[in-house]
């Protein structure tokens, strides 16, 4: 793996401009297969909704991150912290994504250090996340000192509409 140190940003408001190159993003790791929420083909307009909402939902408990690269958006990650009084140790990975031609140069390992560092700033000890057994980021959470706890058979359709077991990880800070 060559490591190119990429431009992290934490994200706090959208812009158009933002809104448009993580659409981008989106589609592109949805047509490379990530099972994220969405079937292929997704639309720019489904995308663009999609981001336009998160964007908006950015606050004190869900949080962005983004990799640069010049001006372009090449990667991001999302991190929600539970807001339940029992829950104020922990919070949940969401969508990591990195553009598949900046693939295996260390982006995701870059944007989930600085989403942990924010994670242990705000008092989180516990990270959970899902992803779909098998698929390339399972590789990397394990890669990235996750543990996996147990998985659900038939949990999410992937963008082709099958039915895909998922597989549940956490991790200790």
């Amino acid at each position: 793996m060559t490591v190119q140190h990429k431009t992290i940003l934490q994200i706090t408001h959208g812009t158009p401009e933002l809104t448009e190159q993580l659409s981008v993003l989106l589609i592109n790791s949805v047509e490379n297969g990530a099972s994220v929420g969405f079937l292929s083909p997704l639309s720019p307009d489904t995308a663009r909704f999609y981001w336009q909402n998160t964007l908006k939902g950015l606050g004190s408990d869900l949080m962005l991150w983004v990799a640069m690269s010049d001006d372009q958006v090449v990667g991001s990650v999302q991190l929600s912290l539970s807001t339940k009084e029992n829950g104020q140790h922990r919070a949940e990975v969401q969508k990591l994504f990195v553009l598949k031609a900046y693939r295996g140069q260390g982006i995701a390992n870059q944007l989930m250090q600085a989403l942990e560092n924010t994670a242990k700033e705000h008092a989180r000890t516990l990270l959970v996340l899902d992803t779909q057994l098998g698929s390339d980021a399972e590789k990397v959470y394990q890669c990235l000192g996750w543990k996996r706890v147990g998985e659900i058979p038939g949990f999410a359709a992937d963008p082709n509409g099958q039915l895909r077991a998922t597989a549940f990880y956490y991790k200790t800070l």
